[in-house]
């Protein structure tokens, strides 16, 4: 099934969601390649909407290729907001995200429009869904690169640092989330609490629909690979080349994104076409395991223990 065949099923449940919370925020969730801003795009033409979107990635300028942005036609007609926002090394936080998504909600329902969350990146959509307070932790870079050297020299050793000191924040990371243990035991460090203590959930602020779009596992897969033939037919390793040429080096955290930390390996050498290929493949799909992982949480938090002021619809494609 493709996404335009479950539009009408989508509009009736916005619909009946609007009528009891005319106040209600609508959630696009899932996997990558689901086919999620495509359902927002097609949804336009039924509601005054405006896209915040959720995507971690989408947030950097001149990324656009390896991110499947939204295209430029597009986003001048249907306004978009927290794509672009940022150069490529800059630093953007899930708590600037929540304070800034936080905002572009109050201003578009103050201009009597829809506003629609939609993206894949759990974290961000966790600050609306959750609520969550956010630690006070401002990055301390020579406290990271002193944790990053203690697991280089032994690895496993700051998952098992966590483990002593926030065991529910270590239970929920594989030990080599080494970027995810540094930042928990940055915001302890830092901040005299642990990454459980500060980020605490608080009821939502505004009814939310969440919307859940699941296609099978091995069409889901289909798609991430056209995809990954589709960017490098559109010039992908031209856009790497061209931000490394402007001085946006491989260390920094926009270039470890998927795409683009393949293609800087694969210009020092290490794939041919073929391996950079694959190896994009291989970790995207990665990834869309994580998150059908993460997003089903979601729904069976729906069945069991519904949040208040949270609806939860899941549409199979």
């Amino acid at each position: 099934m493709e996404v335009q065949d479950i539009v009408q099923e989508v509009k009736q449940e916005i619909q009946s969601f609007r009528e009891k919370n005319p106040d209600g925020v609508v959630v696009i969730r899932w996997a990558t390649a689901t086919g999620k801003s495509k359902l927002s795009i097609l949804l336009s033409a039924y509601f005054d909407t405006e896209i915040i979107s959720a995507d971690s990635r989408q947030i950097f300028r001149y990324m656009n290729i390896g991110t499947d942005k939204v295209p430029e036609e597009v986003l001048k007609q249907l306004p978009h907001h927290e794509i672009n926002i940022v150069d490529p090394d800059q630093r953007y936080t899930a708590g600037q995200w929540q304070k800034n998504t936080i905002a572009h909600i109050a201003d578009i329902q103050k201009r009597g429009k829809l506003p629609m969350i939609v993206g894949g990146t759990g974290l961000y959509i966790d600050t609306i869904y959750k609520n969550f307070t956010m630690p006070e932790s401002k990055p301390d870079y020579l406290l990271r690169n002193e944790l990053f050297a203690k697991e280089a020299k032994e690895p496993g050793y700051l998952h098992r640092e966590l483990t002593k000191l926030d065991p529910e924040e270590a239970s929920k990371l594989h030990p080599n989330s080494t970027r995810y243990v540094v930042r928990a035991l940055e915001i302890f460090h830092t901040t005299g609490k642990t990454k459980t203590e500060s980020f605490v959930q608080q009821p939502v602020q505004r009814p939310l629909l969440m919307i859940g779009l699941r296609r099978d596992k091995e069409e889901t897969n289909k798609r991430i690979n056209t995809r990954i033939k589709d960017m490098l037919k559109e010039w992908l390793i031209a856009e790497v080349q061209w931000l490394l040429d402007r001085g946006f080096t491989k260390e920094l955290q926009s270039m470890q994104g998927i795409g683009y930390k393949e293609v800087v390996d694969f210009l020092d050498g290490k794939y041919d076409m073929r391996g950079l290929e694959e190896a994009m493949k291989v970790h995207t799909h990665q990834l869309a395991k994580k998150q059908r992982s993460r997003f089903r949480r979601y729904i069976a938090e729906g069945k069991q223990t519904p949040k208040i002021g949270v609806t939860y619809k899941l549409f199979e494609l």
